[in-house]
């Protein structure tokens, strides 16, 4: 069984990456500092309750979802959704090529 610090490091982490934040983005968002954000991220310090909820407000998932030791569903979709993103910049960018040249 791996420890909540680490699972909330690890997930916080893998979530604001396939959102493309930064650390200092998702304090913005948090309303914290980017310090905070960076130990949360190095298992150095935990926040505090309300800093878990507005930390998964701002990362769009369930607080359970920070802390699930299974890929949660939404890391998945996440994911897919971002790759799909991509793919559809790619393809507008080539068809304006082709079309423009």
């Amino acid at each position: 069984m791996t420890d909540c610090r680490q699972l909330l490091a690890r997930n916080m982490k893998k979530y604001r990456k396939i959102l493309g934040l930064s650390q200092m983005a998702l304090a913005g968002k948090v309303g914290c500092s980017t310090t905070l954000i960076g130990n949360i991220e190095i298992n150095r310090r935990f926040p505090s309750a309300d800093n878990i909820n507005r930390i998964a407000k701002a990362l769009g998932v369930k607080v359970s979802d920070l802390f699930s030791e299974v890929e949660p569903e939404s890391m998945k979709l996440m994911a897919s959704k971002k790759e799909l993103k991509i793919r559809f910049a790619h393809l507008m960018s080539k068809a304006v090529d082709e079309l423009f040249g």
